[in-house]
């Protein structure tokens, strides 16, 4: 069976965290969309991605505001645009539990999976192009964590070849 599946992100605005470069920064973005999220209705899967940003070299949070809202509501926080597109994707630990060994070997693979796919290949930032990097968010519910489960989604950015 094959764990590796294309998702494409939509045009959609997010709130960003700008770099995360304290644990202080990271909190306080956590703060803020676990009570934002927290007051949503039906909310079926997570809407916050995380990555890190190897030209800054920091962890970057977005999270995709809900059809309907209103970002003007949003005065804590930029919004911008999600980085929208083609991405591979697979299941991984949560990177918090083993040191990001899981993470590096999914991501090889999804890499490995890509390079041999005839019809996609990975996405190479560059000038006038939109900056993105691999992301992940849990998909697990959070009180398993102490437990030791914890499962994330990691996107690899992806294009289709010409």
């Amino acid at each position: 069976m094959q764990s590796i599946r294309i998702i494409e992100i939509p045009p959609v605005k997010a709130v960003y965290s700008g770099p995360l470069t304290t644990k202080e920064a990271f909190e306080g973005f956590v703060k803020w969309f676990s009570t934002y999220h927290a007051a949503l209705q039906g909310e079926l899967y997570p809407r916050d991605f995380m990555r890190y940003n190897e030209r800054l070299q920091a962890r970057e949070w977005f999270y995709a505001l809900p059809g309907g809202a209103d970002p003007a509501q949003v005065t804590e926080y930029p919004v911008v645009d999600l980085p929208a597109g083609l991405y591979a994707v697979a299941p991984c630990l949560n990177a918090d539990l083993d040191g990001a060994a899981d993470w590096e070997r999914t991501r090889e693979e999804i890499l490995r999976w890509v390079a041999a796919s005839e019809r996609f290949a990975p996405y190479a930032n560059g000038e006038g192009k939109a900056e993105k990097y691999p992301m992940f968010h849990i998909v697990s519910p959070g009180r398993l964590m102490a437990a030791g489960i914890s499962v994330e989604d990691l996107y690899v950015p992806i294009v289709e070849k010409s």
